[in-house]
């Protein structure tokens, strides 16, 4: 039976005017959700945090035991105490962020269960969920059954850190028309409350060009607000989409309508997810955001989605118009559609042309939005040639293509002069690393245009590699340069070999996974592959002669050394009142020493760190199992006390 409290209730609402947050333990992630509702949910929305209690009942030596064992008064004189403390815990959270929100606590054995009953029941039109990182992509289990269980008018939106990563209906097939919620993000308000951020502060005109702060995506209720929509004003203005507005309410049927806002939604998140991946990259390498046009680009992400929304409907209305002998019982004519679209097809291009400016080139975190213009005009061209002159849409994909080879131009110069505001000390991944590898991995989607953009500029000594595409081409050689940054880093600890080596190691290995794991592995040769793998190998053993040859040295100076001058340095050694360490104990505090001064290097790859570890247990025990040999002394004896020791110190290495 499902049990639930309800706190904090204002006055009752619909469904659709709420937005439920699905909160855990975790009073750290409780809080980074809150933010980021309070930040990107309107105020006329409603709150509910629901949290999922998996009750137990502990006896009286402090064991927990399903509560099914226990008598009914016990069970609810603890859940009781339990809730008690649970929802004391969330007002906390809550009056710490400073936000109004019902509280619904669930109990439920099966976390997964108390979700999918939650919308159910409540009719959860919107939820938010926290979600881990996981090798290919943000879903994890749970996220995958709970969207099999609940409604699909639900829309489900997976929080990382705080920060939007993906949605229910992010990748769905734009052919299938789904009856549900997929937008990823609010739309304008005409309410007059006064709104939490400057997030729902500008509107534009015709005649200007303001922005909103799109820092996220959130979510849209209604397909009627389509017309008072932020990401279609901001681009477009709102006088030169009136009289396509008054076309779209008159000659297609809402259902249509919703079905084609809803598709919009769908490309906009696609854009927006890519385009986060890299988010702070111009950050990053040093690009100075004064004068590259920054107030546009917040909102720029929409443009693809607004230009694909606009053609659907004048492709739905060209097709009317066929059926119907090109003439509409109403007096319609594919004139006045042609002259409907014109004005914010126009202001389209006009957007364009700004955003492909040259000083706007200097910045190649905004490559994938002036991509994404790219490839949604080259599949609208069919249909716009209808309405424009085909030299008209080739002066817009021109411009937007000039951009593109600009951007990249300018990303490998930045590569090229980058410097890690971080000092290398403990061998970490640089950052660089995983911001260009990323920006790779987005560059490999785009692969057809690309190859189409880059087929203009083919003299360009950057695509010039034999066998390869022009994208692969411009890939391997980023990956190179990435490298060579990577080399110029690790001379900064050349004083230390252990950690230069480390550092090294590290680093191409990060490089050689993420290639492995995406689609770039189908841009590299199987040679690429080989030669990371070589250079790995040869790092790890450098690493053991560096770090580790200095504490097995002892031991094979002894074992070399003839009897004849043993015994004199016994002599001698008889006059001193305190002997000097023997092999073994020299040995022992060479190693000691290693391990202590190698206890903050970091290892970022479990794998990798495995295998660092057994190769220096390895390496350390064919030294002492060889001086043990030659001195003719019990070997498994001796390694049985020393070898748990190493084991345990040697585990501890490489955590960072």
């Amino acid at each position: 039976m499902t049990a639930a409290l309800m706190d904090l209730a204002t006055v009752p609402r619909p469904a659709s005017e709420k937005v439920h947050l699905a909160v855990g333990d975790d009073v750290t992630q409780c809080r980074l959700t809150l933010r980021w509702a309070l930040h990107f949910i309107p105020p006329h929305m409603l709150l509910v945090l629901v949290h999922i209690h998996r009750p137990t009942t502990p006896t009286v030596l402090g064991a927990s035991v399903a509560a099914s064992k226990l008598t009914e008064d016990h069970v609810s004189a603890h859940r009781i105490s339990e809730k008690n403390v649970i929802e004391k815990n969330l007002k906390e959270c809550l009056q710490m962020c400073k936000v109004q929100a019902e509280i619904l606590i669930i109990d439920k054995d099966d976390v997964i269960a108390g979700l999918g009953e939650a919308v159910k029941d409540q009719k959860v039109t919107t939820l938010v969920m926290g979600v881990k990182r996981r090798k290919h992509g943000w879903k994890s289990k749970t996220a995958d059954a709970l969207e099999k269980q609940a409604d699909c008018l639900c829309n489900i939106l997976y929080l990382h850190e705080g920060v939007l990563v993906a949605s229910r209906h992010q990748h769905t097939d734009r052919k299938i028309g789904m009856p549900s919620l997929v937008g990823c993000h609010f739309s304008g308000s005409n309410s007059n409350t006064t709104k939490s951020s400057s997030f729902f502060n500008s509107r534009s005109t015709a005649d200007t060009f303001d922005t909103e702060h799109l820092d996220d995506p959130s979510l849209v209720m209604n397909s009627t607000y389509i017309y008072h929509d932020c990401r279609f004003n901001t681009i477009i203005g709102l006088k030169s989409f009136d009289t396509f507005k008054e076309l779209v309410k008159q000659q297609i049927l809402a259902e249509h309508s919703r079905d084609l806002y809803q598709a919009f939604n769908i490309k906009y998140c696609d854009i927006f997810t890519g385009c986060q991946l890299i988010g702070g990259f111009d950050s990053l390498i040093g690009v100075d955001p004064q004068h590259l046009g920054e107030e546009h680009w917040k909102s720029i992400k929409s443009w693809p989605a607004v230009l694909e929304y606009i053609v659907s409907v004048l492709k739905t209305l060209q097709m009317q118009l066929l059926m119907q002998n090109h003439r509409a019982r109403n007096g319609f004519t594919h004139d006045d559609l042609s002259e409907a679209v014109k004005k914010p097809i126009k202001r389209l291009f006009t957007v364009a042309s700004i955003v492909s400016d040259h000083e706007v080139r200097k910045s190649p975190e905004k490559l994938f939005c002036v991509l994404n213009m790219h490839t949604a005009l080259i599949d609208a061209a069919p249909t716009l040639r209808k309405v424009f002159s085909t030299k008209s849409i080739r002066d817009v994909l021109q411009e937007l293509e000039d951009s593109v080879r600009g951007i990249l131009k300018e990303l490998k110069g930045l590569i090229h002069t980058y410097n890690s505001p971080k000092v290398v000390q403990d061998g970490d991944i640089l950052p660089i690393c995983g911001y260009l590898m990323r920006y790779i991995m987005l560059l490999v989607k785009h692969k057809g245009s690309l190859d189409r953009i880059l087929s203009h500029d083919y003299t360009d000594s950057l695509l010039k590699v034999e066998g390869m595409s022009l994208t692969s081409g411009l890939v391997s050689g980023l990956i190179t340069d990435l490298e060579s940054v990577i080399d110029k880093h690790s001379k900064q600890c050349a004083a230390s070999k252990g950690l230069q080596f480390i550092f090294l190691m590290n680093n191409i290995h990060f490089i050689l996974q993420e290639v492995k794991q995406s689609d770039v592995q189908l841009t590299v040769k199987a040679k690429w592959f080989e030669k990371r793998r070589s250079l790995i190998k040869g790092y790890i053993k450098s690493y053991l002669s560096a770090s580790w040859g200095p504490v097995t040295s002892t031991l094979e100076v002894a074992k070399s050394m003839p009897p004849t001058k043993k015994a004199r340095i016994n002599l001698l050694n008889f006059w001193y009142t305190a002997p000097p360490m023997t092999p073994l104990q020299s040995f022992a505090s060479s190693f000691n020493e290693a391990c202590s001064s190698q206890i903050c290097l970091k290892v970022p790859s479990p794998t990798l760190r495995d295998e660092l570890r057994v190769k220096i247990l390895e390496f350390v025990s064919r030294a002492y199992h060889g001086h043990l040999a030659s001195q003719r002394q019990s070997a498994e004896q001796n390694a049985r006390e020393f070898e748990s020791e190493w084991k345990t110190k040697i585990s501890e290495l490489f955590e960072g």
